[in-house]
């Protein structure tokens, strides 16, 4: 790990978000297990981040089949060790625009509506990194207005290829969503079905049963395994795959797969 690296992101974090009115209450465990199921498809962790004093309040048990390393091993520290050289060192302009999209883009009323994400590598005991989406929530906030407790969400996305970059995207269900991009240094707003963005959504043109069908893929089961499950045959699985493909205008099933995902984050 490159410390210095590290220690801008912790810059970052005291300098935009120091707690002086610490708000106490109680984890839920249950109901932020449910909401952090709903995040993640496929492999994933979560961890509850609090920055009064930059420490884990809970870290979930999926960090051992993630990552091979103990829940109770990990502190932001251990997370700086394994991460990418290269993502940590751009993770702290990345968290200075998380802080300035919430301390100065949107209205306080407003903070527990979006979710910031975005896409870094970490490394597994065996060596191998893993390519993780990173979504964080706020959980809660302190008496002097400030982000006191976040829900992170790690998910697993390494079978899709997706590229690296170092772009940043604010999303939420009730809100207009933004994406940030360093080489532009603005927040564009993201619409669902500007062309330009090719952002038309899947659930527009996939039926209810092929979305079935990709979720399914996207979560690495068989042919068999879906049919088995759904009911039908193989051979009709297989069926629509291939009007997928042609309906997304995708060559193969992971640029399907990789497309449906991000869609589905806006």
């Amino acid at each position: 790990m490159n410390k210095e690296d590290g220690a801008k992101v912790f810059s970052v974090w005291s300098r935009e978000n120091s707690i002086n009115l610490p708000n106490k209450k109680e984890l839920l465990l249950e109901i932020i297990d449910q909401v952090a199921s709903l995040f993640a498809v496929g492999s994933f962790y979560y961890f509850i981040l609090n920055f009064e004093n930059i420490t884990m309040d809970y870290v979930h048990e999926g960090i051992r089949n993630v990552l091979g390393i103990e829940p109770e091993e990990f502190s932001m520290e251990k997370g700086f060790e394994i991460m990418h050289s290269e993502d940590l060192a751009t993770m702290n302009e990345k968290e200075a625009v998380v802080f300035d999209f919430f301390f100065n883009k949107i209205s306080s009323e407003d903070l527990f509506n979006y979710k910031s994400v975005y896409v870094m590598r970490m490394r597994h005991t065996d060596g191998t990194y893993k390519t993780l989406l990173h979504q964080a929530s706020v959980f809660s906030v302190s008496d002097d207005g400030k982000i006191q407790q976040t829900l992170c969400v790690h998910t697993d996305i390494s079978y899709l290829n997706i590229p690296i970059n170092h772009t940043v995207s604010f999303i939420s269900s009730k809100k207009q969503c933004y994406h940030y991009s360093k080489k532009s240094g603005n927040y564009a707003i993201i619409h669902k079905n500007n062309s330009s963005l090719e952002k038309k959504s899947f659930k527009d043109i996939f039926t209810k049963r092929e979305q079935e069908i990709v979720e399914k893929l996207a979560q690495g089961m068989k042919f068999n395994e879906i049919a088995k499950e759904l009911f039908i045959s193989p051979h009709t699985i297989n069926t629509h795959k291939k009007n997928m493909l042609k309906k997304a205008d995708c060559k193969n099933t992971p640029e399907l797969i990789a497309r449906y995902y991000i869609d589905s984050l806006f």
